[in-house]
């Protein structure tokens, strides 16, 4: 078993018997993704008002002409939420996520109206992304920063679907974006709280959050909601929200109870569709949600710490893949650094780690420690900190850049490198801020 299977708990692939050469009455497959394209791409082209459909160019989609209008679909939500389900069932599934294409969108609605129907979502940092390259600025999803590595968001509540509010929107409606939150907000505080229910009174209470309306994790967007567990679990109210529609609520106070979240958030988010973040959350003195970090350095400290770990890794893989693709779109020559992970040999503790190497242009992941590379000589760690304290005229954050990239503007001058040198560590040794 290689060292990150043992990081990320993957167990070694079981053998397989052999199988012989020699087939016969070979059966053959249909690619499920190409089919569902195709039933969709079918379905189109029945609808009497689309004048014309073909395949996207760049994704997984198709591009339609409708009243002369011009518009695109994206299907791979459309095929993890379909893939498992009977034939019939997915049929209706399709339909009316094509209905859904043909409702009113908020381009037609006053904002008086649509100031009723605006609600707070959460979603990855890195949502709608692998578009940035192809959307108009004027398109960019209205949304603002709350916890690491997630973003809230502004949907218009239509009866077939929940439409993300653009830039544009904002424009059309003479709304700013402080406005479409705060009407947002209101919306969700009048949302009722059916479908919060125990879910479990064992190893200590777990409470459910299943209201059945896909805003199930905007309500820990509602002020105190969180903290209004105190009195119902055992110890600090923690949550999980692996995926859109699912959160579970318990206390920390019980380390075979947190085991459980830690074990369930992990697992659903994995098999989820439409997946959000595998970490914990907990609530600060003011009520405010912030990231659960577990006290101490034992085994479930550590499970807490990975799975927050986790989602750094998941969300800047996924930003660098659309930060490459929109830097040769836009002939943008820069490095886009991975961020990686190790686990401390003594305790399994994850420790982050980026490379800033000599002479390149780089936009660098916010990560623990930094290695320093210079070329001509032994690379060496530092603390994140200590490299923003010591050459704070060589990297700059990057404002737009969410999650947090610095980018490289110089090379540190020699003594300033000799004090970084200085300041170095080894992973083991790493103890954090």
């Amino acid at each position: 078993m290689g060292f990150w299977d043992r990081l990320f708990g993957r167990k070694a692939p079981a053998p397989q018997p052999a199988v012989s050469a020699r087939v016969e009455n070979p059966v053959r497959t249909v690619d499920p993704r190409e089919y569902l394209l195709k039933q969709v791409e079918n379905l189109l082209r029945a609808e009497p008002k689309v004048e014309k459909v073909e395949r996207h160019p760049d994704s997984y989609g198709l591009q339609f002409t409708r009243d002369g209008r011009q518009g695109s679909v994206f299907l791979d939500n459309l095929f993890a939420d379909t893939r498992d389900v009977p034939p019939e069932a997915r049929t209706q599934l399709i339909q009316r996520f094509l209905r859904s294409l043909w409702q009113d969108g908020p381009d037609s609605l006053p904002w008086e109206e649509v100031r009723r129907r605006l609600l707070p979502v959460l979603r990855s940092s890195t949502f709608g992304m692998s578009q940035l390259a192809q959307l108009e600025s004027d398109r960019e999803l209205v949304g603002r920063r709350t916890l690491p590595f997630l973003r809230e968001l502004v949907v218009v509540d239509l009866p077939e679907s929940a439409m993300f509010v653009q830039r544009r929107h904002l424009r059309e409606w003479g709304a700013d974006e402080e406005a479409a939150f705060a009407a947002a907000h209101d919306n969700l505080a009048g949302l009722p709280l059916d479908g919060v229910e125990l879910y479990d009174r064992a190893p200590s209470p777990i409470w459910s959050v299943d209201s059945g309306d896909t805003y199930e994790t905007s309500r820990l967007l509602h002020p105190g909601f969180l903290a209004s567990f105190a009195g119902r679990v055992e110890g600090r109210p923690i949550a999980i929200l692996p995926e859109r529609s699912t959160v579970f609520i318990a206390g920390d106070a019980n380390p075979a109870t947190v085991a459980r979240l830690c074990e369930s958030g992990e697992r659903e988010y994995e098999a989820a569709s439409r997946r959000l973040t595998p970490a914990l959350y907990t609530v600060d003195d003011a009520g405010r949600v912030v990231p659960y970090v577990r006290p101490g350095n034992d085994a479930l400290a550590q499970r807490v710490r990975l799975a927050h770990v986790r989602l750094a890794l998941s969300e800047y893989a996924a930003q660098k893949e659309s930060l490459d693709k929109l830097h040769e779109a836009t002939h943008v020559d820069v490095f886009v650094a991975n961020l990686s992970a190790v686990a401390r040999k003594k305790d399994e503790r994850p420790v982050t780690w980026c490379i800033w190497s000599r002479d390149v242009d780089t936009l660098l992941p916010r990560s623990d420690v930094v290695a320093m590379n210079p070329g001509n000589q032994d690379v060496f760690m530092v603390p994140w900190e200590d490299v923003e304290r010591l050459a704070p005229g060589c990297i700059t954050p990057v404002p737009e850049s969410w999650p947090p990239r610095h980018r490289t503007h110089s090379w540190p001058a020699p003594d300033v490198l000799a004090r970084l040198s200085a300041a170095r560590v080894e992973l083991e040794d790493y103890v954090g801020p």
